[in-house]
Parts: structure tokens; sequence; C-alpha cells
């Protein structure tokens, strides 16, 4: 093995292991790193299954029941390129959020609209 084949090992180990922090749906994503931040930030988890992109549910520390019936909210009217980087910090403004749901396409653009629980009915 010569000393280049040894460095390219060495960083293609060093990117798989980046890369298998990284969630799936958040992988590849064009704000890849602004999520990233915000899950840092929030210590909210983010999962992409189904059609929609998942933040939260539950957040952490959280203790008790799912929130009630009526603590969530449908929001439509999303631009397409606008996504939980930008969305997650309008909502907490209202109250805490338990789970917010990007309704998202496979080309990876948000479908335009999204469903925001909060862990409170009086924050909805």
């Amino acid at each position: 093995m010569t000393a280049e084949d040894s460095i390219a090992a060495m960083s293609s180990d060093s990117a798989a292991g980046s890369s298998a922090k990284v969630p799936e749906g958040v992988a590849g994503a064009p704000n890849e790193a602004a999520l990233l931040a915000l899950m840092e930030r929030t210590g909210y988890s983010m999962v992409q299954e189904n059609g929609q992109r998942k933040y939260g549910g539950p957040p952490p520390g959280w203790e008790g029941p799912h929130p009630q019936r009526g603590c969530e909210v449908f929001v439509g009217k999303i631009p397409r390129d606008v996504y939980e980087d930008e969305l997650v910090p309008v909502f907490e403004a209202v109250g805490r959020i338990y789970e917010l749901r990007l309704m998202m396409d496979f080309d990876g653009k948000n479908r335009g609209y999204a469903f925001v629980m909060y862990c409170h009915k009086h924050e909805a």
C-alpha cells in the first residue's frame, strides 16, 4: 500500500463515519448543514419516512402522554424551497413544538404544506 492509498482509505473511512451521523433524509439535502445545526441546537431528532420529514416527537426531556387532540395545526402555502431550519424558529415563537411533519417530494423539495404539533393545546 502506498502513502496515497492509505490517505485515500483514511479519507473514505472518515467520510463514511461522518455520513453515518447524518440521518436519512437530511443527508444530501441542499441545506444539510443548516438542518444539522438546528438538530444540534434543539436536541430534536429528524427522520424521513413515507414522504414526510419528521422533526421531533417527542422533544428532549419529554415526560408524559402524547399531546391531546387539538394540538396539531395544518400549515399551507409554504414555499417549496423552505425547510425546517427556517420554519422551526417561526413556530417556536408561538410555543414548544412536539413534532413538525414537513411533506416532501422525492426530488428533495417540500410539497408546500406541513403539520405542527405543539405540546399544549393553548399554543396551537
